[in-house]
């Protein structure tokens, strides 16, 4: 049985966009607070409880309310909209920057994206704390501007991946980069990228000066264009994976160029890599039809389960430990459709949503 998910779609100012995301979603939110609230300190190792991320997060938020205010606006709106007070909401927005250097959690997602035979499709994985399975919301928002943008993501979260009007999608991947720094959060950062119009924008928005630590910008357009941009909070790398015509990407550098700022040697990144790309450059020489080429790799279980590009919570460790692909997500870029799932796709049919 699919895991139900709410569909948000709304337009206005962001401070409007978030109202009616936390509106629409309270409990859902409210219920992920708490989660983090009951279980932070473990997440951290000890190292954090959720008041002093509460105290910390407001050097990110300065810094935010400097370069991308939008985006605290759409915060402050989910806030209004949920009941949930704006300063618990930020801490969850800087989660990668409080937990990212910790041996927890399930932060193992995986990008993949075909252009081949004039198709363009885009797929993620999205995985995290199991808290974030049962309370995800399908984003559907038009911004300001006009742009169009919709992927899924957990409801206390401003929308980090997915496509956008402009037949643009980004399906960014967490890297631990060893020179993290109060700035701009990544979740903001991500946020501002997917609005982007073009490639050259969506790069330009990723490599923000101010962005607390890096991430890996997952980019895609209709003129068959795959772009890598790895990036740490002082330091980036630009892969062009045009040529190849598949392109894959895990929670690991792949640059050399991005070698000293590795924060990470986890083998499971590396495997599940190396699992993606074969398995897109097998189903692309066959001639497979890339909308189900990549939905198969993100249902892939292969070698075992602790390698899986399809991850399930192991709940023989404490359930704030446990992570799992909490949602799923195929982006059409030629027809304007978003096929996304709550959980693990293997197990949840995906749903399809018309940009």
């Amino acid at each position: 049985m699919a895991i139900p998910f709410i569909h948000v779609q709304a337009r206005g100012t962001y401070r409007e966009l978030g109202r009616a995301v936390g509106e629409a979603a309270r409990e859902q939110v409210r219920a992920s607070v708490d989660f983090f609230a009951g279980g932070f300190e473990a997440m951290t190792c000890g190292r954090l409880t959720f008041a002093a991320a509460e105290e910390q997060a407001h050097a990110y938020a300065t810094c935010a309310e400097r370069w991308l205010p939008q985006y605290v606006d759409e915060l402050r709106g989910l806030a209004e909209g949920s009941g949930v007070p704006f300063t618990k909401l930020m801490v969850l927005n800087c989660a990668e920057e409080f937990t990212a250097t910790e041996p927890v959690g399930g932060d193992h997602c995986t990008a993949v994206a075909v252009a081949a035979r004039g198709r363009h499709v885009v797929g993620h994985n999205m995985d995290w704390y199991v808290i974030d399975a049962e309370n995800n919301v399908l984003f559907d928002l038009t911004v300001p501007d006009g742009t169009r943008i919709m992927g899924i993501a957990g409801a206390p979260y401003l929308l980090m991946l997915g496509m956008n009007s402009h037949g643009v999608a980004n399906v960014s991947n967490s890297v631990y980069s060893s020179d993290n720094r109060v700035g701009v959060p990544n979740a903001f950062v991500r946020r501002w990228s997917i609005e982007a119009p073009t490639l050259e924008e969506a790069r330009a928005r990723g490599l923000l000066a101010a962005r607390a630590r890096g991430t890996n910008h997952f980019l895609a357009d209709l003129g068959s264009r795959l772009w890598d941009v790895e990036t740490s909070a002082t330091a980036y790398a630009f892969i062009d994976r045009s040529d190849a015509g598949t392109m894959a990407h895990t929670n690991h550098f792949t640059s050399p160029l991005m070698a000293p700022f590795e924060g990470t040697r986890h083998e499971e990144s590396r495997v599940r890599l190396e699992t993606a790309e074969r398995l897109l450059t097998e189903g692309v020489s066959r001639g497979d039809d890339p909308v189900a080429l990549v939905s198969r790799v993100l249902r892939c279980h292969d070698p075992s389960a602790e390698y899986a590009i399809c991850g399930h919570a192991d709940e023989s460790v404490a359930l704030a430990a446990q992570g799992m692909t909490v949602g799923s997500m195929v982006c059409d870029l030629d027809e304007r459709v978003l096929y996304a799932c709550a959980g693990p796709p293997c197990e949840n049919q995906y749903q399809t949503f018309s940009l």
